[in-house]
């Protein structure tokens, strides 16, 4: 069964976590280094590092009441009559 709600973003954290400890000891990354996207570096690695864990934190403001009205948690509504 497949879903799609907040929860993932739990998933999605534990994978990070795991993936930091593996690269912090480079583990299993030397075969990567002879193909192409990683000849020059672990760019590739770090970007979806990156787009997971915006991921992570879009389904944690959807995690929020006001997400679907676009209210932010924690925001003060601005004074009537404030330009």
């Amino acid at each position: 069964m497949l879903a799609n709600h907040t929860g993932i973003a739990t998933l999605f954290k534990r994978i990070v976590f795991q993936y930091d400890r593996l690269r912090k000891r480079n583990a299993f990354l030397e075969q990567y280094r002879r193909e192409e996207p990683f000849r020059d570096g672990w760019g590739e690695f770090d970007e979806a590092r990156a787009t997971v864990m915006g991921c992570v934190q879009e389904y944690e403001e959807a995690e929020g009441e006001g997400y679907l009205t676009g209210d932010k948690a924690g925001e003060a509504e601005p004074a009537a009559g404030a330009a």
